[in-house]
């Protein structure tokens, strides 16, 4: 699908109020199959389930940098494309800040919000980027090629400790989306995320209206209970269920489905 200058990955499943739904950071959808905690092929048919690779993601065409607010222009634009003028917004990580940022440029169009793993935000920002910058660095210091075979690598650290313990076969699939990104493309990525923050807390208040559910879970710097915390107190119509072990886990996506049949109920 043509989005602006890009060409982007999209596939849509079922029919009915559509569920708009964007991948992490690094990720892709392919890569989120792989670890196969949304399970999406359990998604119901009466919705119409729209996921895309994210510029610069899977196999979407590559990109510079881009910012959160950048990619949730994107989302509303694939929502444009698709013909749909109202929907439901979600997304994990770096997804969950595309679907912020697509209720903030848009409220009246995003009828719920389902934000999985709310990345670092506003105060806790600034040592994430950093974070990304000494990584920009290291590649510069040991060749890109050589950083990108040790992030690969490593991608199974990015779930929790519980996690890995109790379902040890997810650190093999959480490396499946980043052994398909280029160096440069990881780089530009690491860019476009140490430039993003949400905007200032009062900025939420136009979303006071939007039924959110959000989702945490322990043990994961990257992404801290006390942003899905944050989250919670500042959107009054919210949800929040936070995971601590891997039965935990396992009920997410039942959650999830939960959540979007209600909103398209009461639409």
């Amino acid at each position: 699908m043509r989005i602006g200058d890009l060409d982007l990955d999209v596939r849509s499943a079922g029919s009915g109020v559509p569920f708009l739904w964007a991948h992490g950071l690094m990720s892709s959808m392919d890569a989120e199959d792989a670890l196969d905690i949304l399970q999406w092929q359990h998604f119901p048919a009466s919705l119409r389930l729209v996921r895309y690779d994210a510029r610069g993601h899977g196999a979407s065409a590559p990109c510079a940098q881009a910012s959160w607010s950048q990619l949730g222009q994107d989302m509303l634009a694939i929502a444009d494309a698709i013909g749909e003028r109202s929907f439901i917004a979600g997304g994990r990580s770096m997804g969950c800040a595309s679907a912020l940022y697509a209720a903030l440029h848009a409220p009246a169009r995003v009828a719920g919000l389902v934000l999985i793993l709310p990345p670092t935000l506003w105060e806790a920002r600034a040592a994430q980027a950093a974070l990304y910058r000494r990584a920009i660095a290291l590649a510069a210091e040991m060749g890109e090629a050589r950083f990108a075979r040790l992030i690969a690598s490593d991608a199974g650290g990015a779930l929790p400790s519980w996690l890995l313990k109790a379902a040890p076969h997810l650190a093999t699939a959480a490396r499946h989306g980043v052994r398909r990104l280029s160096a440069p493309a990881m780089l530009a990525l690491f860019e476009g995320a140490a430039g993003s923050d949400l905007p200032p807390r009062a900025a939420l208040a136009a979303l006071a209206a939007t039924p959110a559910l959000i989702v945490g879970w322990s043990g994961d710097p990257s992404h801290p209970l006390a942003s899905a915390r944050e989250l919670h107190r500042l959107l009054p119509r919210s949800k929040l269920f936070l995971a601590h072990d891997h039965h935990d886990v396992l009920a997410i996506p039942a959650r999830v489905r939960q959540f979007t049949q209600a909103i398209a109920a009461a639409r």
